[in-house]
């Protein structure tokens, strides 16, 4: 974090400090005086000594309470609502108005007969009836989001449809521990191909806190390497992050808790562990894996073709020489040790793939044991050496 970043956060806690602390004041004084109020008014005139010193402790009390509390009944809640809103979805915050608008109607109408009722009953049973009312309205609203935007989608008409099918919808995106890891979240986003929110939520932060800090080498590269990768997507303006506390109270592991979130908020999840990607779709979690991605777009190579492959290092056998094309994948060349540097044409002899990628086997084109399956520059097939 540059120096005026860090002058900037600094500057903006200091503003929050200052609006609780006027908060607090402004509690203190309101309590207080509500205190000094109920002391005054339940005291005879003129007023006795045990009198004047409970009015007394009552101002204080009230004053102290305002002071403890006032900031969390007040900022407390709005802070909490203001973050849920920019978490929320257009299918949350259409059910949300919905719900409301439904439990009103229905608590107004019901209001009417129970204020009817002889005694107390008539004057608290209408405000208690609408509280439910409304509160069963939203939850049911928001438990059935999903059925209520496919009914209205139903309702409109083909073009209707077509138009907002061809334009895809922004969505949030749960961030997996490996998927941040890896990096190319970062260029999938910025090329287009995933426009949405990326959630990274606090559980996986302190996941990349905790291997950043292990002793073990590996694990600790690969958590700064986690950590670096957050502080760049963070600072691109194009890509917009958030990073909720939000934690599953009764799930166990980062794995289960990023499941039972996704499921919760109706996030897609971004993930490369294979294992985490099968529980989650099993689940009816929708699953972005960056390795089926990266396959999907890579050029298909099978055996019998020729690459042109710069060999760079040495392999591990006796005489093997490695180069890599262009999308990363790595090609063992046969007899290429002494080829290190040379671009040399590869006949692929064949292609090994598993859950992470895929390697590519070859000889050099000439040699024996190389076929080629295809046509030379000469537009001739050659003969199998």
């Amino acid at each position: 974090m540059t120096i005026s970043e860090k002058k900037a956060v600094a500057v903006n806690r200091n503003r929050l400090l200052s609006i609780d602390f006027w908060v607090r004041i402004l509690g203190m004084v309101v309590l207080g005086y509500i205190g000094w109020y109920f002391g005054s008014s339940s005291a005879s005139n003129p007023r006795t000594s045990d009198e004047t010193l409970a009015m007394q402790l009552l101002t204080l009390s009230g004053a102290g309470l305002g002071l403890l509390i006032s900031h969390r009944i007040t900022l407390y809640p709005i802070r909490n609502i203001n973050q849920r809103l920019r978490r929320s979805t257009a299918q949350e915050l259409i059910a949300l108005a919905l719900g409301s608008l439904l439990g009103v109607m229905l608590a107004a109408l019901l209001s009417i007969p129970l204020s009817q009722l002889p005694g107390l009953l008539g004057s608290y049973s209408p405000a208690l009836a609408s509280f439910f009312i409304i509160y069963f309205c939203v939850v049911a609203f928001e438990y059935h989001k999903k059925n209520l935007v496919n009914f209205g989608v139903s309702l409109q008409t083909p073009k209707v449809r077509a138009v907002k099918e061809a334009v895809p919808m922004r969505r949030t995106c749960l961030v997996d521990t490996s998927a941040i890891i890896d990096g190319r979240v970062l260029a999938v986003v910025r090329s287009g191909f995933l426009d949405g929110i990326l959630v990274v939520p606090r559980f996986v932060l302190n996941e990349l806190q905790l291997l950043a800090d292990s002793s073990d080498d590996m694990k600790r590269m690969r958590g700064r390497r986690g950590l670096d990768m957050l502080e760049e997507i963070r600072k691109d303006d194009q890509l917009r992050l958030e990073m909720p506390n939000d934690d599953i109270a009764n799930a166990r592991g980062v794995d289960q808790k990023l499941v039972t979130l996704a499921l919760q908020d109706g996030h897609a999840l971004i993930t490369n562990d294979k294992n985490l990607s099968q529980v989650a779709e099993l689940q009816g979690v929708q699953v972005l894996n960056l390795n089926v991605l990266s396959d999907a777009v890579r050029p298909p190579v099978g055996a019998g073709e020729m690459l042109v492959v710069k060999v760079r290092e040495e392999g591990r056998e006796r005489e093997q020489g490695i180069g890599y094309l262009e999308d990363g994948t790595m090609v063992v060349v046969e007899d290429a040790r002494e080829r290190i540097g040379d671009e040399v044409r590869v006949i692929v002899s064949r292609v090994w793939t598993n859950d992470r990628g895929r390697m590519v086997f070859g000889r050099i084109m000439g040699s024996a044991g190389a076929f080629y399956g295809g046509k030379n520059d000469a537009g001739n097939y050659p003969a199998r050496s």
